[in-house]
């Protein structure tokens, strides 16, 4: 062969190569911008749903701002799940190019876990009566009540300031491989899910949140909104049911407008002064801190945004958590998904 025929062989063969080579490349091109496109897309989509959500928490909140003022004009500060404007369930509503729902909680209608602790100075120390009020709701809502006790022991380690065990079935730092106590209170109620005994198969389903909040220490109980197994707990050590059932049937009639004119009847009218003083600071017929639950769905895509507002009677109505949760169900009633016997096994219904 001459050198000539092999120069261009050769030749022949660089062109192949770099004709493979740029195939190579451009494919390698094609595949990254699509890659970069779909996820522009889908930033793009979840963009696009989260401004939805937030447009939607901007309409309940200013309901609740205009439902304070309409309290105030009527002079009649009261909050329940009957009467008022913000009480209500958005059905799945088109809106643009999405579906929005949405739903408004009251959460001083759930048992705050940071009654567990008192405020004494800086320190915070536990309060044995509210950790077996808790250890009633446990037992009545946990799929194995046997943990009752110990769930409660264990949540009032976790927040109180103290290092050490109080009850025997308590636990603090030494008992946590992997985490600390924070020795304060709660931030969000689902760091009962941090407790060294609770499992996932111990909580019911994902109503079993609706039941449990984390607000300051000092907030109180609307019983125009609590449900029904807060109610039982809380009457659990001193008027029992009977305390329930004459609050839920008055709230069948008209939302409660006095803790005092609640306290003059019976059974509590029959409480030891002292012990319906205590009771009685604990509960109010008004509420300042609430839940704003949008669900989104766009493209086949679905978003849920939890957005818990306080509303001040003298101050600004603002916004202190937002999260972007997944959707493990469905949107809860308004109020509370426990608020009477009928939306209880309701709840049972979607859980199963």
């Amino acid at each position: 062969m001459s050198p000539a025929t092999r120069q261009r062989g050769m030749a022949l063969i660089v062109v192949l190569m770099m004709v493979a080579l740029m195939t190579v490349i451009a494919t390698e091109v094609m595949f990254r911008q699509d890659r970069f496109r779909a996820r522009t897309e889908n930033l793009t989509d979840w963009d696009q749903r989260y401004q939805y959500a937030i447009a939607a928490e901007t309409v309940a909140i200013q309901g609740l701002i205009d439902d304070l003022e309409d309290d105030r004009n009527n002079n009649a500060l009261v909050d329940d799940c009957v009467e008022e404007n913000w009480a209500v369930n958005l059905p799945p509503t088109p809106y643009e190019d999405a579906v929005l729902s949405a739903t408004v909680q009251d959460l001083q209608g759930r048992f705050n876990l940071n009654w567990l602790v008192t405020q004494q100075g800086t320190e915070f120390v536990r309060d044995e009566v509210w950790r077996e009020r808790l250890a009633a709701l446990l037992g009545d809502t946990l799929t194995d009540p046997g943990k009752a006790q110990r769930l409660s022991h264990e949540m009032a380690d976790w927040i109180d300031s103290n290092n050490i065990v109080d009850g025997v079935e308590g636990a603090e730092d030494p008992d946590y491989r992997w985490r600390r106590t924070p020795n304060a209170p709660a931030a969000h109620e689902s760091e009962l899910r941090a407790l060294r005994s609770m499992r996932a198969e111990d909580i019911p389903g994902p109503l079993f949140w609706s039941l449990f909040t984390a607000l300051p220490v000092d907030t109180r109980l609307n019983v125009n909104t609590a449900s029904q197994p807060v109610l039982d707990a809380i009457f659990a050590d001193n008027v029992g049911s009977a305390g329930r059932q004459l609050i839920v049937s008055l709230r069948e009639e008209a939302a409660i407008g006095s803790i005092d004119e609640l306290m003059a009847q019976a059974p509590f009218s029959a409480m030891e002064a002292e012990a319906r003083q205590a009771l009685q600071q604990r509960l109010d017929v008004r509420s300042n801190y609430f839940q704003v639950v949008v669900d989104v769905q766009r493209n086949d895509q679905r978003s849920r945004l939890m957005t818990r507002i306080q509303r001040l009677e003298q101050g600004p109505t603002q916004v202190f958590s937002r999260q972007l949760v997944p959707v493990l169900g469905p949107l809860e009633p308004p109020c509370n998904a426990f608020y009477s016997e009928a939306l209880t096994e309701q709840g049972n219904d979607n859980d199963g």
